[in-house]
């Protein structure tokens, strides 16, 4: 095990994409707050520094993905996959070793823009966004969760689909349906339990305040009623499990800066999701690769 996580290291001390993503990372971290500063010179509002302290999470299960299709595709399509197998390491030592390579490439990826907020960050903003972050050893804590589970998908695709084209391409395309997914998921255990229902006496009707944009010249009466959106039972449960496995949830909820609505962003829960989507992505990933015919 050792010798592959030096040689998997080496290779993506080497791997120019990985040194690429990197450098976009930070490039986009300080961009991020470049745009930062010129919008509070603007008279911009700021309040949430998680949205851009944790500005990388959005975006960080589809890079990861498409780097893990591209570094593992690599040892299929040069003979070092067969290589590895053909000198004696096991199958499921091969692949634990990528999945702990990917998952340190992710971990750089979310220290690259770290770094970039702690220094360029700082000296274009100064400690604006350190005021104003909420929980932030829970947020990293959150990220790192969501970086384990995106990890496991990616690698789990990349071992199985041997063509490296078809693995980056399905990769790609399954962490952004994951985030469209997160994002329902999350919106839906956000809904407040109350809302404010409109009665607009010109035209005789009843519409719900998040319904409609209403001009200033209707008449109307506001009420405070519960909303039919609001999650409850059953269907709440099932929200928030699904939440607590999917990795975009868990990636878009660091950018909350409250706890809002009866929605508890960081639980036991959520440890043992990740811990169990993990251990069954992998575990089924392994077994696939066991009986997967690699000449």
């Amino acid at each position: 095990m050792r010798n592959l996580l030096s040689a998997n290291f080496a290779r993506l001390w080497r791997s120019r994409l990985f040194w690429f993503m990197e450098a976009g990372v930070f490039a986009w971290g300080v961009l991020a707050y470049y745009l930062l500063k010129v919008n509070t010179r603007n008279g911009y509002p700021f309040l949430n520094g998680n949205s851009y302290f944790f500005n990388e999470m959005t975006f960080i299960g589809v890079t990861t993905a498409c780097f893990s299709g591209f570094f593992i595709g690599t040892e299929y399509s040069d003979g070092a996959m067969r290589n590895k197998l053909s000198v004696g390491h096991s199958r499921m030592k091969v692949y634990l070793a990528n999945l702990v390579t990917i998952l340190c490439a992710g971990f750089a990826q979310f220290a690259a823009y770290t770094l970039a907020a702690v220094t360029a960050g700082t000296m274009l903003v100064g400690d604006m966004v350190w005021n104003r972050l909420y929980r932030p050893a829970e947020t990293v804590a959150i990220s790192f969760l969501s970086i384990c589970t995106s990890a496991a998908i990616a690698v789990w695709i990349s071992m199985v689909v041997i063509d490296k084209s078809k693995a980056v391409l399905i990769n790609v395309m399954l962490s952004i349906l994951l985030l469209a997914a997160g994002a329902s998921a999350l919106k839906g255990l956000m809904q407040p339990e109350m809302t404010q229902r409109i009665y607009i006496s010109s035209i005789g009707e009843y519409k719900y305040a998040y319904e409609d944009s209403f001009s200033d010249e209707e008449d109307w009466v506001i009420e405070e009623v519960p909303n039919p959106k609001y999650l409850v039972g059953m269907e709440r449960k099932v929200y928030e499990y699904v939440s607590a496995v999917l990795p975009t949830s868990q990636a878009l909820s660091c950018a909350l800066n409250e706890d809002d609505n009866d929605f508890n962003r960081f639980s036991g829960l959520q440890i043992f999701g990740t811990l169990a989507a993990v251990v069954l992505i992998s575990g089924s990933g392994i077994l696939i690769f066991r009986k997967k015919d690699l000449k």
